[in-house]
């Protein structure tokens, strides 16, 4: 959540918005940068960057701490995207993810455990980790690499750079206050968040404790204090079932993994008990297509195919399957990159497919030839 307080959303800290030219006035101030410096509207959405990519919008491109080649839709796609950037910088704590790949230059980032400073969890509680092992190899943590990448800009000259995570803190603290401003942190310090266990904000200048819920006096940060409700018409433009693709295909979580297994997929325990891409399919419909439980079969989209193991169940309607989107290798090599219109999160979770059984030689060697990938 953190970034998203901190400039992704809109632009500037503080959820200022670029587009707001007293905004920009004041965080030019703050950091002794010339306002007109500022662009006047935020950038792009991640998911509209691909599209922007293909058309040489854009030609470079940093990537940190996330791996678009797996989380985005239509894979396929994907990489050739990736393709045709002219620089392409990926800065991550593991090497072998596979963006990396398709890097001109791999900036190693420490983990968690070996640096210091803050994240933001949904509930906006704010809480510290401190270093207990020093960054392993050459890897560094973020905090260094941005300020040492910033400071060879030519603006850098002119501002003030904090020189450790807790006096970024001390800034963002600066820049979170003001009237109406409801992330105010500035009552926040290392020690009290570390006594506290993590603290929520808003925690104002001279508050004792954070504030478990917003808006409980029913103002909102409108002049006029009520909240604005926006009723968006639905769209329906997304892939549907028909004959040649007659299965909705949903993805979603299990417990063993966490996203696109960068991290569970080099644990054995969750390998153990998660270890291979599967399908799960009403039993009548297998029954149809003459498909086992535990056997296999291909699945394939208007963009790609997959191979997986099929378990029969009846927690899935008889047009409908299921598919753990923790295999990336599988599931987002069909899925559809169609954008909603207002979101912008693209339809992971509606296309339509088709199935046929495979046998045990097959699968196995559709899975080798994934590996090459």
């Amino acid at each position: 959540m953190g970034t998203r307080e901190w400039s992704s959303c809109s632009g500037l800290p503080g959820y200022r918005q670029l587009e707001n030219a007293a905004h920009r006035e004041e965080v030019g101030q703050f950091w002794n940068v010339d306002p007109e410096f500022f662009p006047t509207k935020r950038g792009l959405f991640q998911t509209d960057i691909f599209p922007a990519i293909e058309t040489g919008q854009i030609k470079a491109l940093w990537v940190i701490a996330t791996n678009p080649m797996t989380s985005m839709p239509n894979s396929p796609r994907i990489r050739k995207t990736m393709q045709r950037l002219d620089f392409c910088v990926v800065q991550d704590a593991y090497e072998d993810v596979e963006t990396a790949d398709y890097a001109h230059v791999f900036l190693p980032a420490s983990v968690w455990a070996e640096k210091e400073g803050c994240f933001t969890n949904t509930e906006r509680r704010v809480n510290i980790t401190r270093a207990v092992t020093k960054p392993h190899a050459d890897s560094k943590p973020d905090h260094w690499i941005f300020t040492s990448l910033a400071k060879r800009w030519p603006k850098a000259a002119e501002m003030h750079w904090p020189a450790t995570p807790e006096a970024t803190f001390e800034e963002m603290k600066k820049l979170s206050k003001g009237r109406g401003r409801n992330l105010d942190i500035s009552g926040m310090t290392y020690a009290k968040i570390e006594a506290a266990r993590g603290l929520q904000w808003p925690m104002r200048e001279g508050d004792h404790t954070g504030s478990p819920r917003l808006y409980a006096d029913g103002v909102f940060a409108f002049p006029d204090g009520k909240a604005k409700l926006l009723a968006l018409p639905y769209v329906e433009n997304n892939e549907r079932p028909d004959e040649a693709f007659p299965f909705w295909l949903n993805s979603g979580r299990v417990v063993e993994h966490f996203h696109t297994r960068t991290k569970t997929g080099k644990v054995g325990n969750c390998n153990k008990f998660s270890p291979t891409p599967y399908m799960e399919i009403n039993p009548d419909a297998a029954e149809e297509l003459g498909l086992e439980h535990m056997g296999y079969a291909r699945l394939v989209s208007r963009r790609g195919d997959a191979v997986v193991m099929a378990q029969r169940t009846q927690r899935v309607p008889s047009d409908m399957v299921f598919i753990p989107f923790h295999f990336h290798e599988c599931v987002n090599r069909l899925t559809l990159g169609l954008l909603d219109p207002y979101s912008r999160q693209p339809a992971f979770k509606q296309c339509a497919v088709r199935i046929e059984p495979v046998d045990q030689d097959e699968a196995a060697r559709w899975n080798a030839a994934m590996r090459g990938f």
